[in-house]
């Protein structure tokens, strides 16, 4: 059950976000912002409360009838305090253009209707009947030789001009933009999650002109989009000519060549030189490849080369280095196949999954592993990145040199700006020096999950599967390889938090890493990168491929549920039964009643024959759902109109707040593509046309036996066609 907010809770959040500004950020305002903001301070509540209400709707404009709060008890009195103060103002002819985006289609027809009539402007309006952004339209061009401040609708729309400047103050506060008062309400209510009992700490920015110059930039970036051609033409000129702040600070430089590489994209088309000029002055690396792209195919192959020396002299990241290295050696030597191409081509030969696994050619990878004596874990990013929160907590949210300015910074600052070696190189060190065997790593992983697992922050999501990974793994990973590679995450973690390969691979004492890589998938440039690393670190890294072909020694289990109706949201699993087929034959066989804790229909016991009696003294499926998985281990999930029967065992373990999820066969789909031409694909008459046993049709094993030796004829046909 959700908390209950307090009457007040908006002006409780906004004296929060003052005493912010005023402990750490109040530098960081202009003088006429800073008379301002000391202005709100000296409202009385019910003033205050009523600005914060206008401001935190969602609308710029308002009207006075939407300004009717239980907790204002005089909304007028404090309106006209406000409006005295010009905090609160009437629509004005500038800014016309927002107002008539949130005006209705009927506001817009009266508004023009009062212009029509007042004789200021005679003009043939649109039908009644046209969309809103024809009227949008017909009343913009209206307003270029008309005062719309003037017309009724305009005098009864209210807007807070502090607004601006509020959004200002929040983008100091979180730190980007887009925060809102809202996030202290989600909070209150635990529905977002922040690191409870951080008092306010550092400021986002140092300094005035480094705080505004952010500020710029990340505004210009999110509002790209809606401008005209024109008007990002203009932008694009004024960047070029500097007619714009000076992008100071970290912040603000990554912002600019964002937007630089966002304009030159957006301009390629209609002005390609003026886009050239942007990806010059960018330092994006996208924008930088797509610069020298250009050079080249411009035929400017001298500038071409000159810049791709530049990046191989002093490359701003890995992902550009090996653009860089490519490029030159495809464009300039006599090689015809990228790096990535020939990593995939000398990976060595592919691996036989089964079709059903298209889609997760991870999990079949793992099933084929543990065919070949060797345990195979899913481990990707999430792994290594739980690895280094863990591993250097005490640096990344302990130190007082990298504190975060409120509860909501859940990012150290010093790893969005990619400085976290530079900043904490002692510490790191220091704690790197702790860990000399696999005990010490272990015992380290062990105490700080201890202490911080399931804390929120924005680097990793805590799940219990992969700390018990890290756990294992640490107890056999090679201590030297893990710090080289943990000081190069430190050092780069903006292209090392990424790209790692899928599996995690033992091989009694040996830890080697495994990309998978399933029939039309490509090596990304950024995994490249990551795995370039690991390799130097001294870690054991192969790309392997998968082709979707039978393999011999894959499992297959048949399973076949009876249940007491046909709705898996409501109904329950009466039987269960499962046969393991491997290579072409019966390996093992699990059977259960279960009772479903509800009575079976009378109809459903003259079908299947599975009485309330039978199933009284029946485990419960969570009795019994380890014994399931267990057999289920490594393999396919085939069953007669599988959605039914897997349907049925995931709403079950769903209950029991378990994830089942297996790669799927059904044998009424196989059987039409692979044994055409039967009269029906129901499991009785299948059977009777093909001459397979069926004894006892809606009895579980009976049923799953039926569908086994189904399977096993459809699996044979299937493996002499792929011959």
């Amino acid at each position: 059950m959700l908390k209950a907010l307090p009457e007040k809770y908006y002006l409780t959040h906004f004296h929060e976000l003052q005493r912010f500004i005023v402990k750490t950020s109040f530098h960081l305002l202009t003088p006429m912002q800073q008379k301002l903001f000391t202005k709100l301070g000296t409202l009385d509540e019910e003033c205050l409360c009523l600005l914060l209400r206008i401001i935190n709707r969602k609308r710029t404009y308002v009207t006075r009838a939407q300004l009717n709060y239980a907790e204002i008890k005089d909304t007028d009195a404090a309106l006209n305090v406000l409006r005295n103060e010009e905090l609160v103002q009437s629509a004005q002819d500038k800014g016309a253009d927002v107002l008539l985006e949130e005006l209705t289609k009927e506001q817009l027809q009266c508004l023009a209707s009062e212009l029509i009539a007042s004789g200021t402007v005679s003009s043939n309006t649109p039908v009644k009947s046209a969309k809103k952004a024809l009227w949008v339209e017909f009343v913009y061009a209206l307003s270029t030789n008309v005062t719309l401040s003037e017309t009724s609708v305009f005098r009864t729309h209210l807007f807070a001009p502090v607004k601006a400047d509020f959004e200002y103050w929040l983008f100091l506060f979180f730190g980007k933009l887009g925060g809102t008062l809202q996030q202290f309400s989600l909070r209150d209510l635990g529905v977002m999650q922040t690191r409870q009992g951080v008092s306010a700490g550092n400021a986002h920015f140092s300094e005035l002109t480094e705080a505004q110059s952010a500020y710029f930039y990340v505004c210009q970036s999110k509002h790209l989009n809606s401008l005209s051609l024109d008007d990002k033409v203009l932008l694009a000129k004024q960047i070029h000519q500097e007619q714009v702040p000076a992008a100071e600070g970290l912040m603000a430089q990554a912002r600019r060549d964002e937007l630089t590489h966002k304009l030159a994209c957006q301009l390629e088309a209609d002005e390609p030189e003026l886009a050239t000029v942007m990806l010059k002055i960018s330092n994006h690396p996208k924008a930088q490849e797509k610069y020298i792209r250009i050079l080249y195919s411009t035929g400017n192959h001298e500038a071409c080369l000159a810049q791709l020396e530049e990046v191989l002299t002093s490359p701003q990241n890995e992902e550009l280095l090996i653009f860089a290295e490519d490029f030159s050696a495809l464009k300039f030597t006599t090689k015809r196949t990228s790096v990535l191409t020939d990593i995939l081509r000398q990976s060595g030969p592919a691996i036989a999954l089964d079709e059903a696994y298209v889609g997760y050619p991870e999990m079949g990878a793992i099933a084929w592993y543990h065919r070949q004596g060797s345990k195979a874990y899913h481990g990707e990013n999430q792994f290594w990145r739980m690895l280094f929160v863990l591993v250097f907590w005490p640096a990344l949210y302990e130190s007082t040199s990298s504190a975060p300015s409120n509860e909501f910074d859940l990012t150290p600052k010093s790893l969005k700006y990619n400085q976290f070696y530079e900043v904490h190189s002692e510490q790191i060190e220091q704690i790197l020096e702790k860990i000399t065997d696999n005990q010490s790593l272990f015992d380290w992983l062990l105490r700080q999950a201890s202490a911080h697992f399931g804390k929120p922050n924005r680097l990793v999501f805590w799940h219990r599967s992969t700390l018990d990974l890290l756990l294992g793994v640490a107890r056999l990973i090679s201590i030297t390889a893990l710090k080289t590679h943990l000081i190069a995450m430190c050092k780069d973690f903006k292209m090392l938090k990424d790209g790692y390969p899928d599996l995690i691979c033992i091989h009694g004492s040996e830890v080697s890493l495994v990309e998978i890589k399933a029939p039309g998938d490509s090596l990304r440039r950024n995994q490249l990168v990551t795995i370039r690393r690991l390799i130097e670190s001294g870690f054991k890294v192969d790309i392997q491929q998968v082709c979707w072909q039978i393999a011999p020694q894959q499992a297959y289990v048949v399973v076949d549920v009876e249940t007491t109706g046909g709705k898996k949201e409501f109904d329950r699993i009466t039987e269960i039964a499962m046969v393991r087929v491997v290579n072409g034959k019966e390996v093992k066989r699990w059977q259960s009643l279960i009772n479903p804790s509800r009575r079976i229909p009378k109809y459903i016991t003259e079908l299947t024959g599975i009485s309330n009696e039978m199933v009284a003294d029946a485990p419960r499926f969570s009795e019994i759902a380890q014994q399931v998985e267990d057999f289920m281990q490594d393999a396919i999930f085939v069953a007669h109109n599988v959605n039914f029967d897997m349907g049925f065992i995931k709403a079950e373990f769903a209950r029991i707040e378990q994830v089942f999820q297996k790669p799927k066969l059904c044998t009424v789909q196989l059987g039409r593509k692979w044994l055409p031409g039967l009269k029906s694909y129901a499991l009785n008459k299948v059977c009777a046309e093909l001459g397979i046993t069926l004894t006892q049709h809606h009895r579980a094993m009976a049923d799953a036996e039926a569908t086994a030796q189904l399977f096993i004829l459809i699996n044979k046909v299937r493996m002499e066609n792929q011959k």
